[in-house]
C-alpha cells in the first residue's frame, strides 16, 4: 500500500513497485483514505508506504492507528521532511512497535526503495 497526498509521487512510486515485480498496489491520498483501504483488505499488505506530511491524516496519525490496528508488515517511511523529522518519525514509529523498513526522502530513489523492500524478507 502506498499513502501520499502528491498524485504524481503515487504514479512514479507505483510504476517503480510494479518494475520491482509488485503488481498489487493500492493507493490513498491521505492517512484517512489509506485507513479505510486498509479495513476493506482481506489480508493486510506486506509493505505500506507512507509520506508524512498530508492533509486530512498524516503519517503520524497513520502510524498510531497501525499500532493501534496491530499491523504487522514492514513500513517505509517517504518524506521530503529534514532528517531530524525523519528521525523522530522513525523513533515514534518504534515506540509503536511497527516494522520500520527504511526511511526514504523525496524524490524516491529506486535503489533504495529496493534496498528497504529486500529487509522484509
Amino acid at each position: 500500500m502506498l499513502v501520499d497526498d502528491d498524485k504524481f509521487m503515487l504514479v512514479v512510486v507505483s510504476d517503480m513497485l510494479r518494475d520491482m515485480g509488485i503488481s498489487a498496489i493500492t493507493t490513498a491520498a491521505n492517512g484517512t483514505e489509506g485507513l479505510a483501504a486498509l479495513g476493506r483488505m482481506a489480508v493486510p499488505p506486506d509493505v505500506i508506504l507512507c509520506d508524512l506530511s498530508m492533509p486530512q491524516g498524516d503519517g503520524f496519525q497513520y502510524m498510531e492507528e497501525l499500532s493501534a490496528r496491530a499491523f504487522g508488515g514492514g513500513v517505509i517511511l517517504i518524506s521530503g521532511l529534514d532528517s531530524r523529522v525523519l528521525k523522530s518519525a522513525t523513533l515514534m514509529a518504534k515506540f509503536h512497535r511497527l516494522n520500520i523498513l527504511d526511511t526514504l526522502g523525496k524524490p524516491v530513489d529506486a535503489a533504495a526503495l529496493r534496498s528497504a523492500l529486500a529487509k522484509l524478507a
